[in-house]
């Protein structure tokens, strides 16, 4: 094993810790779940829907079959594989669902998986002469991962954004992102959310940006979609009728960032879920 390359196999998943990169030409496709976190840096991925890079902390998800490369990588690259079955199996047990998870394709940002990421690199690098405990290890770190991810990260089974973290974290921003909440369906301008935090707009916008990873605008967007899901899972409303409901300007704004999260139209994700 080099010592630019970390790769370990467990039975839920792949830890992958690696140093130095390649431009990678050709678009893949895997068939697991891919968590792309980065360690320093930036790294820059395309997929057929956007271009995104992920700077310190930031990462991305990767459903199965999802066409990408990797366009750059700065320094590290922290990355974890889990399998399908495994994914869905935790899912299925604290949401009974049973169609498998979409998770969006955006730049998402945590404090708890930051944490989680910081832990499990110290041990693996440590133990990782000791391959018998560091898969044990791996295993159930997978776990902890999954459920946080299912718990946090944006997907197609998401019905709120937790952000309960950040009211020690940044009392400003969980303030600002609380009254985004309440008012979704609002036409925010960055000045009124810069009024709630009491900072300037420039200043809140840079702010906001560094704690939540997003712009607050494309947080709003986000968050709009997310409510706008179990409208189209459990209403008979017309994807117009739903956009508008969400706070969208338009119905073509609001098909262009579904297909753009999701890789599917709202239309399509409806049909998913009825069958």
């Amino acid at each position: 094993m080099s010592q630019t390359k970390l790769l370990l196999n467990t039975d839920n998943g792949v830890f992958l810790l690696k140093k130095d990169f390649n431009q990678e030409s050709n678009w893949r496709s895997d068939d697991c779940y891919k968590f792309i976190y980065s360690l320093n840096g930036s790294i820059n991925y395309q997929t057929y829907r956007n271009q995104i890079t992920l700077n310190n902390q930031q990462f991305l998800l990767l459903n199965p079959q999802d066409e990408h490369k990797q366009l750059a990588v700065d320094k590290r690259k922290f990355l974890v594989e889990l399998k399908p079955s495994f994914i869905n199996k935790v899912s299925q047990s604290i949401y009974s669902l049973y169609n498998d998870i979409q998770f969006a394709s955006c730049i998402q940002k945590n404090p708890q998986i930051t944490n989680w990421v910081k832990y499990v690199l110290e041990y693996v690098q440590l133990e990782k002469d000791d391959k018998k405990s560091t898969k044990l290890f791996l295993d159930h770190s997978f776990t902890q991962l999954a459920l946080m991810l299912l718990k946090s990260a944006v997907g197609s089974h998401t019905q709120d954004i937790n952000l309960k973290y950040y009211k020690t974290i940044s009392p400003q921003i969980y303030k600002t992102i609380l009254a985004l909440k309440e008012g979704y369906q609002y036409s925010w301008t960055l000045d009124e959310m810069a009024e709630i935090s009491s900072l300037g707009k420039y200043q809140f916008a840079h702010y906001f940006k560094d704690i939540i990873g997003i712009s607050p605008y494309s947080w709003l967007q986000t968050y709009r979609v997310i409510r706008s899901q179990e409208m189209l899972k459990k209403t008979n409303k017309t994807i117009l009728e739903i956009a508008m409901d969400s706070g969208f300007s338009s119905v073509t704004v609001y098909n262009q960032l579904f297909r753009r999260l999701y890789g599917m139209t709202p239309g399509t994700f409806r049909e998913m879920f009825n069958k």
